[in-house]
């Protein structure tokens, strides 16, 4: 077990701290490339972070948090003027129908 953990443990609380403290997913061009090239280190290491302390892609991690992202933007009495289309692209989809796609995708899995 101990061996497939990544080295550098840094790693983690720097990850921890752009992606979600400075809410990384909800930038609409969040990508493995874009990110991994913020924290300095390759894709392939960003994927073994991911998958070891979150046991997902890096990908699903963005939507993941941005679906969650929208649950609270779309309970708040401050949005409740806004169209769901307009807290959709608040929280970082490209548009309604990759928000559609991801949510069916979790439904299929529950």
């Amino acid at each position: 077990f101990s061996r497939n953990r990544p080295n550098d443990s840094t790693s983690k609380c720097v990850f921890d701290h752009y992606f979600f403290d400075h809410s990384y997913y909800l930038q609409k061009n969040a990508s493995a490339e874009d990110f991994a090239s913020l924290l300095n280190i390759s894709t392939k290491k960003l994927g073994e972070i991911t998958q070891y302390y979150y046991a997902v892609s890096f990908q699903l991690l963005i939507n993941e948090h941005r679906y969650q992202h929208f649950v609270q933007e779309l309970e708040s009495p401050i949005n409740s003027n806004l169209s769901i289309q307009s807290i959709i692209k608040l929280c970082g989809y490209e548009n309604n129908d990759k928000f559609v796609e991801y949510v069916k995708k979790q439904n299929k899995k529950a």
